[in-house]
């Protein structure tokens, strides 16, 4: 991995994890000290950030993470999940048996990761990210897959600066409606795996824009 692709995935972790909050300084220095990267790699992946969406970069002041209003976040949930719904709609219509074996397999590990007693948000993340990927590869629309895994990155932050992702893991909605995607696909019923899809966010969005009331 480069210089500037470490910091990258490092500040993305951070963003996630709620490490660094909406509002905060991001310094050259202390990324370079903690990485032993200099200055080039460090804004190049700070640069990737700004383009994507997660920071401000103010020549000759400073880099800092956004801070969206709750329209702002709303507005960007929306987008998200009409595209999480076509991508559940093509699923649906071009998955191949392959495909949907290794989606019930996402699937049930993060079901069996949320009955276990060791349970941890981080991981459920990782599971959940699974799951959601497999789904976009099923569609089997490159363009469109990769549009949406940069998108996946803006959404898990907005979870991380609000609910926090140990919220979604409690009283097993996220992977009921999981199921119900996972049905609609096996059944090929690409309607209903697209509004499946579209709801399972929209519920997303609804906890979180909540949580800032």
């Amino acid at each position: 991995m480069s210089k500037s692709n470490e910091v990258y995935e490092l500040v993305i972790e951070r963003l996630v994890s709620a490490h660094y909050a909406f509002g905060d300084r991001l310094l050259v220095k202390e990324l370079g000290a903690e990485t032993g990267a200099s200055r080039q790699p460090i804004m190049s992946a700070l640069n990737r950030l700004s383009a994507e969406g997660f920071v401000h970069i103010v020549p000759q002041v400073g880099c800092e993470v956004i801070n969206p209003s709750p329209e702002d976040i709303g507005d960007f949930f929306q987008l998200f999940q009409r595209l999480e719904g076509l991508l559940g709609e093509l699923a649906a219509k071009r998955r191949t048996g392959d495909d949907l074996i290794e989606l019930k397999l996402a699937h049930q590990r993060l079901a069996m990761m949320e009955a276990a007693s060791d349970a941890s948000p981080s991981r459920y993340l990782a599971l959940n990210q699974a799951f959601h990927r497999q789904l976009h590869l099923m569609a089997h629309s490159p363009i469109l897959a990769r549009k949406q895994k940069n998108n996946f990155n803006m959404i898990d932050f907005f979870i991380g600066q609000s609910l926090g992702f140990g919220h979604l893991m409690t009283g097993g909605t996220t992977v009921d409606e999981h199921e119900q995607i996972v049905d609609a696909i096996e059944k090929q019923d690409a309607k209903r795996a697209g509004a499946e899809s579209e709801a399972h966010i929209t519920a997303i969005a609804e906890a979180v824009l909540a949580s800032f009331n």
